[in-house]
């Protein structure tokens, strides 16, 4: 991602958020950053457990990123079975149009 794409990216994150955003390179490669929008002032104190589950999401990745895939094959497929309204439907697609 160029640097104009990941500073307009960081201008539209809301406050006191997690962030673990995705871009498709291609079919098979992606690129990935995270972020913290919190006011954290005491990086030495207690996180909080967003915080800590973002970090266990990125060192899932990092350690076991061909478990992750097969994990995420097995839910799609799983999903293709369910209703709409179903609680592990939890990826909500926006369709941003041909200009955005």
């Amino acid at each position: 991602m160029s640097e104009d794409k990941k500073t307009i990216e960081r201008f539209t994150l809301l406050p006191n958020r997690f962030y673990i955003i995705m871009e498709k390179v291609d079919e098979e490669q992606f690129t990935l950053s995270a972020y913290d929008t919190t006011k954290n002032n005491d990086p030495d104190g207690v996180p909080c457990a967003a915080q800590v589950v973002q970090e266990g999401l990125l060192e899932s990745l990092d350690r076991n990123f061909d478990g992750v895939v097969g994990l995420g094959v097995s839910r799609i497929e799983i999903r293709k079975g369910m209703e709409r309204d179903d609680p592990l439907d939890n990826v909500i697609k926006i369709d941003f149009g041909e200009k955005q």
